[in-house]
Formats: C-alpha cells, structure tokens, sequence
C-alpha cells in the first residue's frame, strides 16, 4: 500500500501541528513535511514532491498565491488544496484560477479530511494497478 504524501504550509504552528495530528490518525495519509513560510514551503515542495500540498493562504516571504503560481508552473499533478482563514470568493476565483484543485475554509477540517481520504484510495487503487515511480 502507498500512502499519499502530504506537504502541510501554513505559518502558525499550532495549524501545523493539529492537522498533522489528524493525518496520522486518517488511514492512507502520511505528512512527510510541514513549512512555515512561502520560501521554505517551495523548498519542501521541491525536495519531497509529496501527492497532495495543503497550502495557507496568508504567510511571511511569499504568500500562498505565489507559492501556488510557482508550483503549478514546474508540477500540474500535485493537489493543492488551499486551506485558509481567508474566505472570500474573489480569493477563491483567484486561487482556482491560478490551479489550486480545491479552496477551503479552516473551519472545513472534515472536507479537507475526506479529501484527502479521497485521494488516498485512489493512490492505493493507482498502486494496485501499477504504482509509478511518484
């Protein structure tokens, strides 16, 4: 079985913390590494190519718009759930625009949870068919 790898982003650590809590708890779903910042989340990003990035919006050096833009130009197989405090419809037409695959409120834990069960599952079926190098 392979787990989905998860890059957690968001710059306070309390955040950080609590959802890593909640994906060593979901089943198929592993944190492979976490960033505080927009810089160091583009550096984790890079060396650990993880399935899936949980990315806030709203942090110091570079905020997760840009962080986004930077990705989506070098990997379009990532998922990149944009999980944030900062709701507002013109953030979410910006971000889906841009490439994020999903755009969530903090308070929507349990979204982000059955998504990222979601993408798990496939990942498993995905390696019982045939796992790829990623």
């Amino acid at each position: 079985m392979k787990d989905l790898k998860i890059v957690l982003v968001d710059d306070s650590p309390i955040i950080r913390d609590y959802l890593e809590t909640t994906f060593t708890r979901a089943e198929g779903c592993n944190v492979v590494g976490t960033a505080a910042d927009g810089i160091q989340a583009i550096k984790t990003i890079r060396e650990l190519r993880p399935h899936v990035v949980v990315l806030d919006i709203t942090m110091p050096h570079r905020n997760g718009i840009e962080v986004l833009r930077d990705i989506r130009k070098e990997d379009l197989d990532i998922v990149i759930i944009m999980f944030t405090a900062d709701h507002s419809v013109v953030l979410e037409e910006i971000c889906l625009k841009e490439g994020a695959n999903y755009y969530l409120n903090k308070s929507e834990i349990l979204d982000l949870v059955a998504i990222c069960k979601e993408l798990a599952i496939s990942k498993r079926m995905e390696c019982s068919v045939g796992c790829s190098a990623r």
